[in-house]
């Protein structure tokens, strides 16, 4: 898999070949990009981070800083590999836990993030679990943008969340990435 923007253009990120793991392509990382427009000094959550492939993208791109959730540790070598082969380990945070305790854990160190990204375990019904633990543990502000990866065959409809406005929703093959912002009246 190779990085399709910024100062490390082309540059490779390894992956894990054995059949667990579904990585977002480069062509849809190219379109995340294009739709959310400039990350520089940005901070980065990637939650379901796998190999690490878009907070190192947003990296290249001008992110200042990225923390990276994924509870596997195979994969969790791999990212941190991936970061060190690259020379972004120090700009990037990685926790090896489940995103349910990574959320309350930077919750509590009062972290805040400007874009958070997740792309988790298609059909399970995690991104929605995800936005209500977000929704009570605020590591982001007004500006922040999520974008959310999901399949097709999943129905997303954040309206039972109150305090989410959808931005854009576009479709990739099997694959849907929803861009949402936070309603005015939440923070």
């Amino acid at each position: 898999m190779r990085i399709t923007g910024g100062y490390l253009k082309g540059k490779s990120i390894a992956i894990l070949n054995d059949g667990t793991a579904r990585y977002t392509s480069s062509k849809i990382r190219e379109a995340v990009f294009d739709l959310i427009g400039d990350v520089k000094d940005g901070k980065v959550l990637d939650l379901f981070a796998g190999s690490g492939s878009f907070a190192i993208e947003a990296l290249s791109r001008g992110a200042i800083f990225a923390t990276c959730v994924e509870k596997g540790k195979v994969m969790t070598v791999v990212l941190k590999k991936n970061l060190e082969h690259l020379s972004l380990n120090k700009y990037c945070h990685v926790l090896n836990m489940d995103v349910r305790y990574a959320i309350r854990f930077l919750y509590k160190k009062a972290y805040s993030y400007d874009i958070i990204f997740m792309d988790p375990p298609y059909e399970r019904g995690y991104i929605f679990k995800t936005m209500a633990l977000l929704k009570n543990n605020i590591i982001y502000d007004r500006n922040t943008i999520f974008i959310l990866e999901y399949s097709k065959r999943e129905s997303l409809d954040l309206s039972d969340l109150d305090g989410w406005d959808e931005v854009v929703t576009k479709r990739y093959g099997d694959t849907n990435i929803k861009i949402v912002r936070i309603s005015e009246h939440i923070i």
